[in-house]
């Protein structure tokens, strides 16, 4: 016969109250595994929208940077390939007539001849419109237009230009130093050139059209000895 005061095996032991203890608590050498109760998934924080800006802006620099080497390639075979010359000028002859210079007044006749020469081997060239002017120094006298023309490669040809002023009012100092040294027995004039040019290669590809300046010097008219 069992012993009543002794607690049934099997049953939770209830305290004094007639409620059923909790389980011991587990000791330093005993774990538990941790179950996390929150089902939903974690995202990371987005980054901040300056973050966002500095990355596109050193993307967008670096596309550039890569973008601006391989146009300098491509102009440096270019180069090394046609290696484009702008064309030679030189005057073959220049005469001045109907010369007067006085009370800031100047009257002359200037006839030149320009020799020009296009000294590509690959490329030819086209002059769109050719503006030519005659100053004294820095000082703008006259000016005349040369007709458009082409030039193959190695072509050689000569420009005639006239140049007139008629009674044309000038600087004062300007006339001043066109007598003294037209009395030391030379007149000194600057020639300039300026015209639209484009290159040809092969009539398959042509450079765009840009003005250049093509030829400037400075020309001595010497007095003419009777």
């Amino acid at each position: 016969m069992q012993d009543s005061s002794r607690p049934v095996i099997g049953y939770p032991v209830q305290n004094a109250y007639g409620c059923a203890q909790p389980p011991p608590a587990a000791t330093s050498g005993t774990a538990y595994p941790y179950v996390n109760s929150n089902t939903y998934p974690y995202y990371p924080a987005p980054p901040p929208p300056q973050y966002r800006r500095q990355t596109f802006l050193r993307t967008f620099f670096i596309v550039m940077a890569i973008l601006l080497l391989i146009f300098g390639i491509i102009l440096l075979i270019f180069w090394l390939v046609l290696r484009p010359h702008l064309p030679d000028f030189s005057v073959q002859s220049l005469s001045l007539s109907n010369f007067n210079a006085s009370n800031q007044r100047v009257s002359a006749t200037w006839n030149a001849q320009f020799g020009v020469s296009n000294p590509n081997k690959k490329l030819s060239i086209t002059y769109g419109d050719v503006l030519s002017s005659v100053f004294h120094g820095d000082y703008y006298l006259a000016e005349t237009r040369i007709g458009p023309f082409s030039q193959g490669t190695g072509d050689v040809r000569t420009l005639d230009a006239s140049y007139s002023v008629v009674d044309s009012f000038v600087d004062g100092r300007v006339v001043d130093a066109m007598n003294g040294e037209r009395s030391r027995g030379q007149v000194r004039f600057n020639f300039k050139l300026v015209a639209d040019v484009a290159f040809r290669y092969d009539d398959r590809w042509t450079h765009k059209m840009h003005r250049w300046l093509i030829y400037r010097d400075e020309i001595r008219m010497a007095k003419r000895r009777n």
